[in-house]
């Protein structure tokens, strides 16, 4: 479990406050989705989650670590990946499995565990067959799962990233999507979910607001996107949800379940004629 306790933030001593009285849990296993309007916090309340950052006030615990202790914060970061918005700026070595090995050399594991630990990543990820290949020379959502792949190699149990798919192209966006669906379902790892593309917020399990700072709403997707203020931050609801909503269905989350409930209202017309 993840909690956040209270956490305040400045960037600098007597500067604005960019976080403000944050308190937050985050269950084992959770997909959780952070939005809001540029400048809200977002991406500074992320990483607050694996140590990055550290709170001015309050605190921040990672299955019962806290962040402000030097003596637990590497053992922290084990249990909390983080995957940038541009993975160029993690990609540190000639090849993509020295990239993914090099999180677990750090941690002075054996040569046959960390061979372990690539091969699983590199499978999990669809990454065996460009092995061999300079990171620099992969496409842009290759590049973001092998940063995704060097979080699994570390083992972690929760997965933060920071609008990941922002720079790529909708394939693109959706190969790194579907790479995380299968490592919330298939491995129960947690996700942490920056994000400013409202499909993909959609995926999540529950998802929270921010508005300069404040944590101001927190639900499951379809209760936020009813949120009365959702459009008044400049957010825009999924367009699956928009075209429920003028169907008469709402709270619609996806294709199929938009299919679904227009043939039950198909039959309960027939049935009553």
């Amino acid at each position: 479990m993840i909690e956040v306790e209270g956490v305040s933030f400045a960037y600098e001593e007597g500067g604005p406050t960019i976080l403000h009285d944050i308190n937050l849990t985050i269950p084992q296993g959770q997909w959780l989705a952070i939005i809001g309007p540029n400048g809200s916090g977002k991406s500074t309340l992320a990483r607050h989650l694996n140590g990055l950052l550290l709170p001015a006030a309050g605190r921040v615990l990672v299955e019962g670590l806290d962040s402000r202790n030097q003596e637990e914060l590497w053992q922290l970061r084990e249990q909390v990946a983080f995957v940038f918005q541009n993975p160029d700026n993690q990609l540190v070595a000639t090849t993509v499995e020295d990239d993914i090995a090099f999180g677990p050399e750090n941690l002075g594991l054996s040569s046959q565990e960390i061979t372990r630990r690539v091969e699983d990543a590199l499978a999990i990820t669809n990454l065996a067959d460009l092995r061999k290949k300079p990171p620099h020379l992969l496409s842009g959502g290759e590049k973001q799962r092998v940063a995704i792949a060097g979080a699994l190699a570390m083992a972690s149990r929760y997965l933060v990233l920071d609008e990941p798919t922002s720079m790529l192209d909708p394939s693109l966006r959706l190969s790194v999507i579907e790479t995380l669906q299968y490592l919330h379902k298939e491995l129960g790892l947690g996700i942490i979910y920056v994000t400013n593309i409202m499909e993909e917020a959609y995926l999540a399990q529950r998802v929270i607001i921010l508005e300069q700072g404040h944590l101001i709403a927190e639900g499951a997707p379809k209760e936020i996107f009813a949120f009365p203020d959702f459009t008044r931050l400049g957010l825009e609801q999924p367009d699956i949800y928009r075209l429920g909503a003028r169907l008469g269905l709402t709270g619609v989350s996806s294709v199929p379940e938009l299919v679904a409930k227009l043939l039950q209202l198909k039959y309960q017309v027939i049935e009553n004629r």
